[in-house]
């Protein structure tokens, strides 16, 4: 059985880097962009921001054709990353990772039907934040590794991926809690949690999935 070997210590560096930028401007940024310019608007209040908040709010299929568009040019900067050419085929595994996931969460989310009153606000919400972010990363790394292809490779990037996003978002979670920040308790405390935990979300999960796929595109080569 042929191991997977660690890119050195130099190309990990770089590969890791590039994956965080990319991953927060293409997947961490569209993900959380209303909660970001609804934070924007508390801080530095103008006309014109409000009135993009406001049609966000009312259009919410355009938050979800943003993070497609998002999800497209993160594979076509993962392919330059990784050095795998195909990229048409990591952008469009992308952008079906990334829309499966979201349709598989709340088919699942209105399978259950689970009254979440019963409970305290910021518990329901960590369930509910945590679960969609399980639900895309885990599905965006399976398509990535069918984009290979690879079942080793798929199974490997769905379940790394989707622990690393999850245990990320439930940490920064806590912290943020710690610091007071707890949604429900008012102060746009649900913008700024989803907004961050989207965020760090995006990043962890891209370097681990940049670095992870690059492996598996130079187990490939060899």
């Amino acid at each position: 059985m042929k191991i997977l070997e660690a890119p050195k210590r130099g190309e990990f560096y770089r590969i890791a880097w590039q994956s965080a930028l990319a991953a927060s401007i293409c997947l961490g940024l569209p993900a959380g962009l209303l909660f970001w310019l609804i934070l924007l608007q508390r801080i530095m209040p103008s006309h014109p921001v409000e009135r993009l908040v406001t049609f966000l709010q009312n259009n919410g299929v355009l938050e979800i054709i943003g993070t497609l568009f998002g999800a497209f040019g993160w594979g076509i900067i993962l392919s330059q990353i990784s050095g795998y050419r195909p990229w048409w085929r990591l952008a469009v595994a992308s952008m079906l990772g990334v829309y499966v996931g979201r349709r598989l969460f709340w088919i699942i989310y209105y399978w259950f039907n689970y009254d979440f009153s019963n409970m305290p606000m910021h518990v329901g919400f960590l369930i509910h934040i945590s679960g969609l972010i399980l639900s895309i990363t885990f599905c965006t790394g399976l398509a990535h590794g069918l984009a290979l292809p690879n079942w080793k490779a798929a199974v490997t990037l769905a379940s790394i991926t989707a622990f690393a996003s999850v245990l990320v978002t439930i940490l920064t979670y806590f912290i943020l809690d710690g610091l007071g920040i707890r949604v429900g308790t008012g102060n746009a405390a649900m913008p700024k949690v989803t907004a961050i935990c989207t965020m760090m979300a995006g990043v962890i999960g891209g370097v681990t999935l940049g670095v992870m796929f690059s492996r598996f595109v130079g187990e490939t080569r060899n």
